[in-house]
């Protein structure tokens, strides 16, 4: 019977252990879930404010790349509001212990942030500073184009009245001069060339070169194969593409003035033959010499020749002796040209090049918001950056503060059970006169 008893009486102990273990793991298992909950919690509440971060950043993003210069100004002004106010609060909720750490913290903060800020700011102001001055330059160079493209229209129409009424007197004034002189003669052509191209502001070595001798890669000079000379055109003419093309000016025009000076009709005719055939012979040398097969690696040559006839009455006396004399000449890639013929071909050259200009300033305009939309984009990145720390920080002070508060590990709660205790307290330094009991939660701080 006493074993019975002593069995019962241990079985009913093992069953009370049993259930005081069951009950310390049921207690622990709930505040496991309730800890649990209050982590899942947390972290839908950490996804919440990660989304809308996310959301408030591509709005930011979004706001900044339409606002341009004036986006800027508003992001320097909510930086400098936000962090002032971010280092406000901090400045109003710390206290005692914690002031002179988060007093290094909140320097170190907004030094770095100044330097940050002033990294960046400071480039993207040289390329708003570069923009503006970009779409300056074209807005002057459209001007000026539109103004210059109207005035020089207008000056060609008069310039080609006041040419045609002069060609004749020219022609009277350098018959003399000019009568068997074929260097005088091919110095004129070149002097009106000249003309021409300064009239259409042409610089020489950017939109032509005058008298260069074509050579090899090896510096060499070329010669024509069939007739041993150096190829050294008149001019080369530089199209914004990247493609050349010759002029040539050296026409005799001893035959033409004969033809002004011959008394009889036989005369004429006979000078009217040989100014055709000067023409012709020209044509032939021209067409002979092929600069294109001569050029050096890297430059592209039309496929004709520009042949500058100075005088338009010596073109139009060899067109009624031959009228197929132009087409057979272009035929042989070969363009009869005078003056009055070339001053469009060479206002079409300059009006390209205005464009390749404005074009290469709309790229620079282009290349410089591009780099202000990236500058602008790391500032933001940057701003976070800061917000992060500024957010690293307050938790850093709210734990700090939790241990000072009165509450379940606050030190100052066990200090006043050690002082209730008996232990004796300087009336000077009661534990009612600490600064930071009861001194709010460290969420005032967000």
């Amino acid at each position: 019977m006493s074993v019975f008893i002593a069995i019962s009486v241990a079985v009913a102990a093992a069953a009370a252990a049993a259930f005081a273990v069951y009950a310390s793991c049921s207690g622990r298992l709930r505040n496991m879930e309730k800890e649990m909950n209050s982590r899942d919690a947390e972290i839908q509440s950490l996804r919440s404010r990660l989304q809308m971060a996310e959301e408030t950043h591509q709005r930011v993003e979004s706001e900044i790349r339409r606002s341009g210069e004036k986006a800027l100004e508003e992001v320097r002004r909510a930086h400098a509001e936000a962090l002032s106010r971010q280092i406000e609060a901090m400045k109003a909720e710390m206290k005692a212990g914690t002031d002179e750490i988060l007093r290094k913290r909140e320097e170190e903060l907004s030094r770095k942030a100044q330097e940050t800020f002033s990294t960046i700011t400071g480039s993207l102001e040289k390329d708003i500073r570069n923009m503006k001055e970009a779409f300056e330059s074209n807005k002057k160079t459209q001007s000026e184009t539109s103004a210059s493209l109207k005035e020089s229209l207008a000056g060609a129409i008069r310039n080609l009245e006041e040419n045609t009424k002069a060609i004749g007197s020219k022609a009277d004034n350098l018959a003399d001069a000019l009568r068997g002189q074929n260097k005088m003669q091919g110095c004129w052509g070149e002097t009106i060339l000249q003309t021409l191209f300064d009239n259409e502001g042409f610089i020489e070595g950017v939109n032509y070169d005058r008298e260069v001798t074509l050579r090899d890669s090896r510096g060499n000079p070329l010669l024509n194969e069939d007739s041993g000379s150096r190829m050294r055109p008149d001019y080369i003419i530089h199209f914004p593409d990247g493609n050349d093309v010759v002029i040539d000016s050296k026409v005799s025009l001893t035959a033409f003035s004969d033809y002004l000076q011959a008394s009889d009709e036989g005369a004429r005719k006979d000078a009217a033959e040989r100014n055709l055939a000067s023409v012709k012979e020209q044509v032939r040398r021209l067409a002979g010499k092929n600069y294109s097969a001569y050029l050096a690696p890297g430059h592209r040559m039309l496929d004709y020749t520009v042949m500058f006839i100075p005088n338009y009455s010596a073109m139009q006396l060899a067109y009624s002796e031959d009228p197929n004399i132009w087409r057979d000449a272009f035929s042989r890639n070969v363009l009869i040209t005078t003056e009055e013929t070339l001053m469009p071909f060479l206002r079409m050259i300059t009006i390209a090049w205005r464009n390749t200009e404005q074009v290469r300033n709309q790229e620079k305009i282009i290349d410089g918001a591009s780099r202000m939309i990236e500058r602008v984009a790391e500032l933001v990145k940057s701003f976070d950056i800061l917000g992060r720390k500024l957010d690293d920080a307050r938790d850093a002070y709210g734990k700090c503060n939790a241990k000072l508060k009165d509450s379940g590990r606050s030190i100052v709660k066990s200090a006043r059970d050690v002082a209730r205790l008996g232990v004796p307290v300087s009336r000077d330094k009661s534990l009612e006169d600490v600064g930071l009991v009861d001194s709010g939660s460290p969420d005032s701080l967000a």
